[in-house]
């Protein structure tokens, strides 16, 4: 019988607390970006962007899907080897770079490079953030502890794209900018990092070349010469591609085979060798990937991976869909109406001003938590981290108080707060005590000021025609995930992990379609709260369930294999989700198919700036732009690229049920 939920969540080890704040940072500067970079990539010059294609934006996720989720079966590996904390402080420099690369570069070329920087920063950070968890978390509280981490990598996940949707009416560079500051803030939680490759989690160099002999041997030759016949196939394949059309998409399709095929031959050759144990650089990689090809983990990644192909277009190719498609009028109209009512803006303030003071609360107690010192012990760090959270906890209210220097004075009642704490040697319950309270009066009066004297501008903005940034529409996904993740993760913990995953599949596959194919706001709205339910019950127990297949020493190592399927179906969906949308699906692409059909001069069109085509149809139909917009999405049905997208959806699910059968069928007499 599952422990009670209060007594799963005090049992967690400190450290479960630390990486999960870095995590939740992280994804906060991570979702930032990702939750407005596909509407970026397509943007007109006019507008800022750099007017790439979708092909071109489909290339690009393909090399960030590909080095982002196969690098860490080989960074997990290494943070196994050479620890946790290292790889975690090299992966945000990298990750810094990249999104100065992204800010300061338009040129393709330059822009992928910082793309492909900051997946491989992301990568390297991942397998040292969730080895940890793996090392640490009991089978006790393995379910509740995946869902807390998937619940506070989602506030990350929420908060990023409202910074991100408020930065970039400024100018879009600025979004990187301040990624690669957030980012950057994980170095104050280091000094507080015990790395669990350390201690009682230690293994010494006999065991470490044990540990890797173990999962060498563990892939036999025979096995290992048919994966390496099957990769010469592929490379071959991609190979005869690239010269027949030497497209990135094809050099990338190579490079990605070539990469294993080289690992598989060094395996094949040299696994006599290999079998001893060695733990050079070279062989960690090489034995990496062949501990990839075990029987329960391939399959696993292969059957799933149709779920990560549907998933992740939720987050690339949504996006644009609701740029192109969705009206969302109606929803800010129907806003304006309900913050009209007094008690509306009332409640929802309340609400989330609790919220917003459990942020600053939350911060300040795990300053002081990790180490569970002394408060005469509790190092400089801790009140850095605590003048941040006060000036967090003043600032929404000081910027009404003090119009233009709220931000300033925040700062310095914060240092002078956290100055106060140190040389009084105070705990930090009464000081988070104190921050939730400010932040919380500061908090509602700021909000309910904010919803009351914004309802009549909605109400109009709605019936002007004005449409919400589709970031923040998707942003119900990982708002929902904040407020309820835990709750689910508890539920799921009474099933087996493959089950939960399935009920997930299900329901996710089903959200994702009606988000995809509509074209009124409130049903994808609707669509995205689907999927998300879906999600929640599904790709945690992706990461518990490989963590139960990991070996002593090899938590971080299967951590990278979880996003095996990951790297599959997103490098297969951004693909082909990206030349099918680029000639069925793009609006301004359709539009001048149209136009030309209706006579016009096919290069007068093609000469059209991309932000003139729309009112140019309109005018050449005698309709306004909303009108011509339907009459496209009626004419040429650019959401019968779901229908796709949800097919191997189901196709993943009915695998994962075989699967699921084939298991517990060969479990039945190792239990017995």
């Amino acid at each position: 019988m599952a422990a009670p939920l209060s007594e799963q969540i005090k049992g967690l080890d400190n450290r479960f607390w630390i990486v999960n704040v870095m995590e939740m940072f992280e994804r906060l500067a991570y979702y930032g970006v990702r939750a407005v970079v596909a509407i970026y990539m397509v943007l007109a010059l006019e507008e800022g962007g750099p007017e790439f294609t979708h092909v071109q934006k489909g290339t690009i996720y393909a090399g960030w899907a590909f080095v982002q989720s196969m690098l860490p079966v080989f960074t997990g590996g290494f943070a196994d080897r050479y620890g946790h904390k290292k790889t975690i402080a090299i992966a945000i420099a990298i990750k810094i770079v990249g999104y100065l690369f992204m800010a300061y570069f338009q040129d393709y070329g330059l822009f992928y490079a910082g793309c492909m920087l900051l997946a491989a920063g992301t990568a390297i950070f991942k397998p040292g953030v969730q080895g940890t968890l793996a090392a640490t978390l009991k089978d006790s509280n393995a379910s509740v502890g995946w869902g807390l981490f998937y619940q506070l990598v989602n506030v990350g996940g929420f908060l990023g794209p409202v910074l991100a949707g408020y930065l970039r009416l400024m100018s879009w560079k600025y979004v990187f900018i301040a990624c690669a500051g957030i980012v950057a803030v994980n170095y104050l939680w280091l000094p507080f990092y015990k790395d669990p490759t350390q201690g009682e989690h230690a293994m010494d160099e006999e065991g470490q070349k044990a540990n890797w002999s173990d999962l060498s041997q563990t892939v036999s030759a025979n096995w290992a010469k048919v994966v390496l016949g099957l990769w010469v196939a592929l490379t071959g394949w991609a190979s005869w591609a690239a010269i027949g059309d030497p497209s990135l998409q094809n050099v990338q399709l190579v490079v990605m085979a070539g990469l294993f095929l080289a690992a598989m031959v060094v395996f094949v050759v040299q696994k006599q060798e290999l079998d001893k144990g060695q733990t050079d650089p070279v062989s960690v990689f090489v034995v990496s990937v062949a501990g990839m090809f075990q029987h329960r983990v391939l399959w696993f990644c292969i059957v799933f991976s149709g779920f990560w192909f549907m998933f992740n277009q939720v987050f690339d190719l949504l996006p644009n869909v609701i740029d192109d498609w969705v009206d969302s009028s109606m929803i800010i109209t129907s806003l304006g109406s309900a913050f009209g009512n007094p008690v509306v803006p009332v409640v929802l303030a309340a609400f989330l001003s609790v919220v917003y003071g459990g942020v600053c609360a939350g911060s300040v107690w795990l300053a002081f938590r990790p180490d569970r010192r002394a408060p005469a012990d509790v190092p400089i760090q801790s009140f850095a981290v605590v003048t941040l959270a006060f000036a967090g906890a003043f600032a929404l209210g000081l910027h009404y108080a003090v119009p233009g220097w709220g931000g300033l004075v925040a700062l310095s009642l914060g240092g002078v707060v956290a100055g106060i704490a140190r040389a009084m040697k105070a705990p930090g319950r009464p000081l988070a005590i104190v921050a939730w309270v400010i932040a919380a009066i500061g908090g509602f009066v700021a909000i309910r000021g904010t919803l009351s004297d914004s309802a009549a501008e909605l109400v109009a903005l709605g019936q002007e025609g004005a449409q919400i940034n589709p970031e923040w529409m998707i942003n119900l996904n990982p708002g929902l995930i904040v407020f309820t993740m835990v709750g689910f993760a508890y539920l799921s913990g009474f099933v087996r992990p493959l089950v939960s995953i399935l009920i997930g599949m299900v329901i996710a596959t089903i959200g994702a379609f009606v988000a995809g194919t509509a074209s009124m706001g409130w049903i994808c709205l609707g669509g995205i709260l689907v999927f998300s339910v879906g999600e929640m019950l599904s790709s945690p127990k992706k990461m518990e369930y490989l963590a139960t297949l990991a070996r002593k020493g090899q938590e971080g190592l299967f951590m990278g294999y979880a996003n095996v399927p990951l790297a599959i179906g997103w490098v297969a969906g951004s693909i082909l989700a990206g030349n099918a949308y680029e000639e069925h699906g793009d609006k301004v692409n359709l539009a001048r198919r149209h136009l030309i059909e209706l006579g016009q001069d096919p290069a007068a069109v093609e000469a059209l700036q991309k932000t003139d085509v729309m009112p140019t149809l309109a005018e050449v139909m005698g309709s306004t732009v909303p009108e011509a917009q339907s009459f496209l999405f009626m004419t040429y049905q650019p959401d019968r690229i779901w229908w796709g997208i949800a097919a191997i959806g189901v196709i993943s699910i009915v695998g994962m049920v075989i699967y699921d059968r084939i298991i517990r069928m060969f479990d039945k007499p190792a239990a017995a």
